[in-house]
């Protein structure tokens, strides 16, 4: 086991436990959930049970998910103390201003990509593909998502792109 501060500036690669089904883990934040996106979570819930990361400091990370809609699947982060020491919290994400955002505690359509060692999102803003954004975000020691890269195309003009090829946004060059 490494220490954190020898990993200063190398990313965060927390170990990742996929479709988890406990219930009572669900019922403990679904106040949380509740409050920025309503949904049928129990449903969910069944379908996909939600993901963990433990970043190995006594800090988890819940990925809960769930729609109401045809084209993204929401991610709701939940940061907890493994002892229980402080009460856990929805995780914030940081976007660039000037960019349309439908919460700062959404994600849609996230996943883990091991390439980048981060959790990458985009959104699909109608059906076509045509526009959208496209984000990546790493995890802090402290159970934080920091924004790396921000792509968006804004203009919905029925030319399908990537969204890794959407126009960068942040950083900017």
């Amino acid at each position: 086991m490494i220490p954190l501060p020898a990993l200063a500036g190398a990313p965060l690669e927390p170990i990742l436990y996929p479709r988890r089904f406990d219930e009572a883990e669900l019922e403990r934040h679904l106040h949380l959930l509740n409050q920025i996106y309503p949904c049928k979570w129990y449903d969910a819930h069944k379908r996909n049970g939600y993901n963990l990361y433990d970043l190995g400091n006594g800090i988890q990370v819940l990925e809960f998910s769930c729609t109401v809609g045809l084209h993204n699947l929401a991610n709701l982060y939940v940061r907890k103390y493994i002892d229980r020491s402080q009460p856990a919290k929805l995780v914030a994400l940081r976007r660039p201003k000037g960019q349309p955002i439908t919460s700062k505690y959404i994600l849609f359509n996230s996943f883990w990509d091991h390439n980048r060692a981060a959790l990458t999102s985009f959104t699909v803003d109608r059906g076509l593909s045509d526009c959208g954004s496209f984000e990546v975000h790493r995890f802090t020691p402290q159970g934080n998502l920091e924004l790396v890269e921000y792509r968006a195309k804004h203009t919905c003009d029925g030319k399908f792109r990537e969204p890794t090829e959407y126009p960068l946004v942040y950083p900017m060059m």
